[in-house]
């Protein structure tokens, strides 16, 4: 009897804890705020943040900036702080503090503050001055005298001990790696010098010459020399006609080519610059242009009476001629060899991309023209391209492929190149000396491409996570796992993961520091991703260097590492579940105590937030369908639930998604729904080309079933929502069933016919593509399959619709033509059937006035709530909104 007393009590005290939780109104969004600007020091051993309102209109002033170390737990309020920046190995905070905005005559004030003690600085000059992530050293130039500003006193000062070192008349100058030396340009009034200068010892003159002009100069990688241009005379000074070398630890330079000596390509220029060498210094790659007569013609008086737009049915570059970028470009590259002295040209005018190694050894190129293949991006998504194989000792050019959908990626010591065949789904080694191709991903043996692919052109590979340091060995993806194959065919393939992502099904992927990170480190080990992929938890793995996969953390969220400290010991991540918000966290890279540093949204536990869980079912194909199931707080299962029905593709994937509570630009909220008592059902739509309608009736309603048959779902109380590509599938779905109460299909496409010949107006792009390649997925034009177009246009079907529609589309939609909307509800209207339109004037695919946002956010709501809840009509929706009651009645207030 007393356990039951107890059980009674503990469900009677969760009752009286969801019954003092409120639902979220539109109130409630102002309060939400997110996590700004994160950073960690260069040790890891501080971070600064900010929080920022969703809506930005609800942030106070001042603007507080923290400063936090998470291991001593030493928190600094920065107010009116912007651009805060870390340096000097994370000793020293660099920020700028505002200038209140009523005062008008203050500026704003720079502060440098050194964090074991908190000393201050003021930064009292009107000059500005650079700092360095590894050095107390700062610098800084000022006009020596303000009435002639050509020479500038160049200033070192380390602002721990405050020396300084003082120069005069320098320009471009670059404090080396190590920040022990530097290199510059000295000003000497008729000429100038490259020098060079330990910071503690005399300089050292490169070069100089008075009767020669010094223009530019860069440095190699490695900084330990690098090249320089020269003119002969001021004619000459915007395309100087010598080019040096130097070596710094020599303090010498020697010319390397007078380019006025040079046998150029006939018809070619070059552009001179100090440019990197290549191949140990025995060759630079130029920038041309080609010599393009232009014949002398004469001017005439343009016709403004009217202004003709031509369009060319075979034009290879567009019919429209409105898009950017369009025009045809001068520009080659051209390759000197410095010890044959042979100059070739090694791109045409149509290749418009030059594919070279990143290390400095190389002998070929990669290059690619698009240019037979322009006249196709109507109706291709991608354009596709010729491969060119060239020599670039040489010049001499080999078709590689034809018609390619990827291009391919070299080696870092650019012995080999891998290049994906999409037709094929399979990598390719390739030998430049050869051209001989060798499919490396065979002995994987699991797919290499996107195996969930479901659209109408080739899948995707999953692609190269990355090389090891020599440039011999590269690591692909599979779904799941790391595979490590040899280039030079001496060892054997093998799984990094160990086949430990197939195995327990989680999917593991290399954990850059930065998006460009190319070289693995097999030896030190580094940070895995992992995602499984049965339940979405996400984590973080190590493979060490014995070999083997560590678990660091793993659990039923979604994370993400933000950013690394240089030293690689510690990091700031966030991490989020549908229930909690993405706050910062801080850790060693061991993730052994992670530190939450933000509590952001501490109002959450006052409002009904709901849960989420994934669902299966088997739809009308036979096959394996899961989605998002949001039931609200108090779910009881004896009970039936009113529910909405929103999707677009797939949502699994987002599962631990945080969802912020906010007004609606074209979707609805998810969570406001659920706090307000509704579930919502998000199911995947896995699509089969040339079947989208179909393919969502299958998931879509299939799933919705499946929540009546399990008692979740009220049948007499289910409606339906989507926008864009889904507000298709609504438009297409109610003309196949009558099961939905009610829907509300947004910028959706009523005809495929008339849509597939329309234009998207924000990138002046025909609509094409999207039907034979991308999302609509029928893989064929009108005239190779009408009767698809036809079935899956739902306007032809309007008569079918029993469902009263709430559409939303606004006039200057810039991605779906606003008469695909217009024209559904006139079908609607003919056919007298229920249905409201919704143009929000003047806004475009999705809404962008928060005034707009509000009022369709109320009304949508409105017409869920009095289709699925029974609460009475707003007088929109009895009377409509006559044009002469625009502004002044607005017609919330529900009918009586």
């Amino acid at each position: 009897m007393m356990k039951f007393v107890i059980i009674f009590l503990l469900i009677l005290s969760g009752n009286i804890g969801w019954s003092q939780k409120k639902a979220l109104d539109t109130a409630s969004y102002k309060l939400w705020r997110r996590v700004d600007a994160p950073n960690i020091s260069e040790d890891g051993k501080w971070v600064t943040y900010h929080f920022v309102h969703i809506d930005s209109k609800y942030d106070t002033l001042p603007r507080v900036t923290y400063l936090y170390n998470p291991e001593k737990n030493i928190k600094e309020e920065l107010k009116n702080v912007v651009r805060p920046s870390f340096f000097a190995n994370g000793k020293w905070l660099r920020y700028t503090v505002t200038a209140p905005e009523a005062d008008t005559c203050a500026c704003d004030s720079t502060f440098l503050l050194r964090l074991r003690d908190m000393k201050k600085i003021y930064w009292d000059k009107e000059y500005d001055f650079n700092e360095y992530n590894t050095s107390e050293l700062i610098t800084y130039s000022y006009p020596i005298d303000k009435k002639s500003p050509r020479y500038r006193r160049f200033v070192i000062k380390n602002i721990g001990s405050c020396d300084s070192i003082v120069m005069d008349s320098v320009e471009n100058c670059t404090l080396l790696k190590g920040h022990k030396a530097i290199v510059y340009i000295k000003n000497h009034g008729e000429y100038k010098s490259l020098c060079y200068s330990p910071l503690k010892g005399k300089p050292v003159v490169i070069f100089s010459d008075k009767e020669l002009l010094l223009k530019d100069y860069s440095l190699a990688h490695n900084q330990l020399g690098g090249t320089f241009t020269v003119a002969t005379d001021s004619s000459k000074m915007n395309n100087p006609d010598l080019f040096y070398s130097f070596s710094l630890p020599q303090g010498k330079c020697r010319l390397l080519v007078d380019w006025d000596d040079v046998q150029f390509p006939e018809n070619y220029v070059w552009r001179s610059r100090a440019y990197r060498l290549s191949n140990d210094g025995k060759r630079v790659i130029l920038d041309g242009d080609t010599i393009l007569p232009v014949p002398e013609k004469k001017r005439k008086k343009k016709d403004t009476r009217f202004e003709l737009e031509l369009w060319t049915w075979n034009d290879e570059i567009s019919s429209l001629q409105q898009r950017e970028g369009n025009h045809r470009s001068s520009n080659v590259k051209l390759a000197y060899n410095l010890d044959t002295k042979v100059c070739c040209r090694v791109t045409t005018q149509n290749m418009e991309k030059l594919i070279v190694p990143d290390g400095n050894k190389y002998d070929y190129a990669f290059a690619l023209d698009k240019t037979p293949y322009r006249r196709f991006s109507d109706w291709k998504n991608d354009i596709n391209a010729d491969i060119y194989l060239i020599n670039l000792n040489t010049g001499k050019t080999i078709l590689f492929e034809r018609n390619s959908y990827t291009e391919p990626e070299w080696s870092p010591n650019g012995k080999y190149a891998l290049w994906y065949n999409a037709l094929e789904k399979v990598w390719y080694k390739i030998d430049p000396k050869t051209c001989q191709r060798v499919n490396i991903s065979k002995e994987i043996g699991y797919p290499v491409y996107n195996e969930l692919h479901d659209l109408p052109k080739p899948a995707e590979a999953y692609g190269i996570a990355g090389w090891s340091k020599d440039g011999d060995r590269v690591v692909l993806y599979d779904r799941y796992d790391m595979w490590v194959i040899d280039l030079t065919g001496k060892k054997t393939i093998y799984s990094l993961t160990d086949g430990y992502g197939r195995t327990t099904n989680r999917q593991f992927r290399w954990l850059k520091d930065d998006y460009g990170d190319k070289i693995i480190d097999f030896e030190n080990g580094f940070l895995m991703t992992s995602v499984n992929l049965e339940n979405r938890d996400e984590g973080i793995y190590r493979f060490q260097a014995n070999g083997k996969l560590k678990k660091l953390m793993e659990g039923p969220y979604s994370v993400t590492v933000n950013q690394k400290s240089v030293d690689q010991k510690y990091c700031i991540f966030t991490r989020q579940s549908y229930t909690e918000f993405r706050d910062l966290w801080w850790s060693d890279l061991a993730f052994t105590r992670p530190v939450k540093i933000t509590n952001t949204n501490p109002q959450q536990k006052n409002y009904l937030w709901g849960s989420v869980k994934l669902v299966e079912w088997t739809n009308f194909e036979g096959k394996r369908n899961r989605g998002l199931l949001y039931l609200p707080d108090g779910y009881d299962s004896s009970k039936r639930y009113p529910v909405i029905v929103n999707f677009y593709e797939t949502h699994t994937e987002t599962l631990h998604d945080y969802i912020v509570p906010f007004w609606c630009s074209g979707m609805l909220n998810v969570v406001s729904y659920v706090s307000n008592g509704y579930v919502v059902f998000m199911p995947d739509i896995h699509f089969t080309v040339g079947a989208p309608g179909e393919s969502s009736y299958s998931a879509v309603v299939s799933g919705t079933r499946m929540l009546i048959d399990r008692g979740i779902a009220d049948k007499e109380r289910i409606g339906i929502q989507g926008h864009s590509w889904s507000g298709y599938q609504v438009a297409y779905l109610v003309t196949r069933t009558n099961m939905f109460a009610c829907a509300s299909p947004g910028a959706a496409v009523s005809n495929m016919v008339s849509a597939y010949t329309g234009i998207r107006t924000g990138s002046g792009m025909p609509r094409m593509f999207m039907y034979e390649e991308t999302q609509s997925r029928l893989g064929k034009s009108l005239w190779e399959d009408k009767e698809m177009y036809l079935r899956h246009s739902p306007i032809l079907n309007a008569d079918k619709i029993e469902t009263p529609l709430l559409i939303f589309h606004c006039d200057r939609d810039e991605a779906v033509p606003y008469a695909e909307g217009l024209n559904l509800f006139l079908a609607m209207r003919r056919l007298q059937k229920p249905a409201w339109l919704l143009n929000y004037k003047g806004e475009r695919h999705f809404l962008y006035n928060r005034a707009a946002e509000i009022d369709w956010t109320l009304r949508l709501q409105q017409f869920f709530d009095h289709y699925l809840k029974g609460t009475p009509e707003p007088r929109w929706m009895r009377e409509g909104i006559h044009a002469n009651e625009r502004g002044i009645d607005q017609k919330y207030d529900l009918v009586k």
